[in-house]
């Protein structure tokens, strides 16, 4: 089982299933929605997750759609368009004492990397300079 919700609780989500994998993303538009250098996103099947209050989409790339709280504006989820079977969940939001979080196994766009932020030398995940490969379910 897994929960999380938005910073103001407004929007919630629970799912049957812990995330598969967390994946590092470092495209421009991840870094700009997180204001941070990545974004981490925690992977489940689409199917097992459950929104207690539907979240607002917006379509920000060719590449995927995400979603937001309309009140407090959190970041809450993506889902890639070559995969809708799988739901990229901001890891930020996930309830750490219900939920068994793995460590992240994957850099994604280093292509994009901020130039100001080191990446970890031994954080044991893989580098990629775009979508990278990784089973996500």
């Amino acid at each position: 089982m897994a929960s999380g919700s938005c910073a103001c609780h407004f929007i919630s989500y629970s799912a049957s299933t812990p995330p598969t994998c967390l994946v590092n993303c470092h495209c421009k538009t991840c870094r700009r929605q997180a204001g941070a250098p990545y974004q981490t996103w925690a992977f489940f099947a689409t199917k097992d997750l459950q929104w207690h209050i539907n979240p607002t989409e917006r379509q920000s790339t060719n590449a995927a759609t995400r979603s937001f709280c309309p009140q407090c504006g959190s970041t809450l989820s993506m889902i890639q368009h070559r995969d809708p079977k799988s739901i990229g969940i901001a890891a930020g939001t996930l309830d750490e004492g219900n939920t068994q979080i793995p460590m992240p196994s994957h850099h994604i766009f280093l292509s994009e990397k901020a130039s100001w932020f080191k990446l970890p030398e031994n954080d044991a995940a893989k580098r990629w300079d775009k979508w990278g490969k990784y089973d996500k379910l």
